[in-house]
């Protein structure tokens, strides 16, 4: 075997006991995501509270 296939392998057996990556494109909107569902969510108990008043 030659020296790239080596490395290829060795990349490879890195990448394996790393486990899964998250992507690159979903850590901002994974973010965005949680700060709309928290707006909505004290929306929602904000609106409950004026209906019970």
């Amino acid at each position: 075997m030659d020296l790239k296939t080596l490395n290829r392998i060795d990349k490879l057996r890195r990448l394996k006991s790393r486990g899964p990556e998250t992507p690159k494109w979903l850590k901002p909107y994974h973010l965005l995501l949680m700060a709309f569902m928290t707006v909505f969510v004290f929306g929602a108990i904000i609106k409950l509270l004026e209906q019970n008043h």
